[in-house]
This record gives C-alpha cells, structure tokens and sequence, in this order.
C-alpha cells in the first residue's frame, strides 16, 4: 500500500546551513547503514520488449512487493500475473517518448553513488535518533512522471522522472508553472526523501485541523529532515530559493502578525488552510516575492525555538506530539 506518493549578500550559514556552528551537527560515525539502490527503470529498459513476458519472476524475485506496486499502483499497467500484463508492459517499452525519457534519465542519472552517498547521510542520522526502526530498501523507477517518491512497506523508491532538471523541456511540455519546476532537479531527492519519509512515519493528526496545526505539523518535517541531512542548504531543506528565505527572515515579524491580525491561527476553513501551507507561486495573501508556503518556514522557526528552550525533549518525542499549542505556548515564540 502506497503511504506516500514544500540587495544584501546571504550570510553563508543561512544558505547552506553547515558550520561549525550549526546545531543539526551530530557525531554519527558509529551508525553503520550502507544505501544500495537497486534501479528497476534501468533494468527494465535493458529488456528486449518482445521477451517482456520471461522477466516477470526473475524482477518479481529482485524487486519483491514494490514491482508489483510499481506496475499498479504507478504505471497503472496491471498485475504481473495478468494475462494482459506482457502486452502492456510490451507497450510501454517500445513508447517513443517513454524512451526519450529513459535516455534523458541516463544522461542525468549515470551512476547513483553521489544519491546513495547523500541518503547514507541521511539514514545515519535516522538511526542515531531512532535505532528501533527500520531503514527502507531503495529504488528508483521512471513512472510517466506521476509520483516523485513511492513509500511502502519498508520500501523507499523515486521517480527519476520527476529530478531531470529545471530546465527539462518535457516539464514544459506537460506545462507545469516554474514554481514546480524548480525543485525538480537531482539535488532535490535527498531532502525529499527524508521529508516523505516522515510523514510516512508520523501523519499529519487532523484531530484538530486548524491554521497552527497544520503549519506547526510543516514545520516538524522541515527540522526532521534538516535533522536528518544537516549538511544540506535550507534551500534543499525548505524548496526555497536564496532569495525566498531572505525574504522570509526579512518578514518574519510581518508572517506572523499577518497570521494574528487576520485571525487566521486557529482557522479551520480548508480552503484557506491549502492556500497557506500547500505549493503555490506565492503565499496567498503576501507579496508577490514571498515563497509559497512561507507560513510553513514560521513553523519551522517556531519548532526551533521550542526545541531550543526544551533540551530534554528528544527528537523522537518532538514527532510523537501533537499538541501543537503547548509546543507554541512553550516555544515562547516572539518574533
């Protein structure tokens, strides 16, 4: 099952997050986890269409539940063990435009060493913080551009398909606004990765489905995946440009006022809610330059300052809560 398918000079800290100064730094030296990416787009794309039917077992046996997932749930082609399933995968093979998306895949993808690298990083950090859960099998697929990550039962799997580039012409094509384009490039997956991994992990309680918890619950996965990759810039972290978060520190004051003065903390209307917190050009109701989901940095400032006032509180105990005002009544948040 599918769980998962945000004029000055920028201080240096601010952009890239790392230092000696930067609290996220935790010694992980001692956390053995090896990150081996098994990648099915590849291995399928190495297949001659016309034996499509003599690869089922061997890929069901190399890929377990998620080749079925895949074929399901992803390409929607059917079940392997479907009479029809050679014939649609045969289809998908041999598409000319499918095809072009392969080949531009090996272009931006040669080898996953840099990936597997960068999510060894992040899964070091996981086990130091929760050395009782599991690590997920990794993969990689090419799934028609429909989901960027794929979480399922200790499985973790992204669509290359979806990190080709800002600039990829088939994204223009499809014609996606620039605000979505330009988190779709390579560097991008190591922070998503760990960002959908945690909402996995720990979803969003919509007990109470107001301003604050929704903006506060963002802001968890934003200090957990900053957590968890503290070397990554908070553009990676945030999906914001240089600019954006200058904007954003420049404003801080005024996001929150704006969330006070209009009463909108403690909405509940759903409409306004997605307008705030859900990937937009802008923040509705800001200027123009501020970024999409700014209110969601606010709640990664706010879990900042709570977790700074309250050292005792584990980072484990931080994604357990969801008592969104007592973590924003103990935060002593003044901006």
């Amino acid at each position: 099952m599918i769980k998962r398918i945000f004029s000055a000079i920028v201080p240096i800290l601010l952009l890239y997050g790392c230092g000696p100064d930067n609290p996220y730094q935790v010694d992980t030296s001692d956390e053995q986890v090896e990150v081996q990416i098994k990648r099915l787009e590849k291995d399928l794309h190495e297949v001659n269409p016309d034996s499509a039917h003599r690869i089922i077992a061997r890929f069901n046996r190399k890929y377990g539940n998620f080749f079925e997932l895949y074929n399901t749930r992803v390409l929607n082609i059917g079940s392997s063990s479907s009479k029809a399933y050679p014939d649609n995968l045969r289809a998908f093979l041999s598409n000319y435009d499918m095809n072009r998306v392969y080949k531009k895949i090996t272009e931006v993808f040669p080898d996953m060493d840099p990936l597997e690298d960068r999510l060894e990083e992040g899964f070091r950090h996981y086990r130091h913080y929760f050395p009782e859960k599991e690590v997920p099998a990794v993969y990689t697929f090419m799934g028609g551009f429909n989901q960027s990550i794929v979480i399922a039962d200790s499985t973790l799997a992204i669509g290359l398909d979806k990190y080709l580039g800002r600039d990829c012409e088939f994204y223009d094509k499809l014609g996606w606004d620039e605000y979505r384009q330009k988190n779709m490039h390579k560097d991008k997956i190591p922070t998503d990765c760990m960002r959908a991994w945690a909402e996995t992990e720990w979803p969003f309680n919509d007990s109470t489905d107001n301003m604050l918890s929704n903006m506060l619950y963002r802001g968890k996965l934003l200090y957990f995946t900053k957590s968890m990759l503290p070397s990554e810039p908070d553009t990676l972290v945030t999906g914001f440009t240089a600019s954006e978060i200058k904007w954003c520190r420049n404003n801080e004051e005024q996001i929150w006022n704006y969330l006070i003065d209009h009463k909108l903390m403690y909405s509940t209307d759903y409409m306004t809610i997605n307008k705030m917190v859900n990937p937009a050009p802008f923040t509705s109701g800001f200027p123009r330059e501020s970024p999409g989901q700014a209110i969601n940095w606010l709640g990664w400032q706010i879990i900042e300052e709570y977790m700074n006032r309250n050292s005792e509180v584990t980072l484990g105990q931080l994604m357990e809560t969801d008592d969104y005002q007592q973590i924003l009544n103990e935060s002593r948040y003044q901006p």
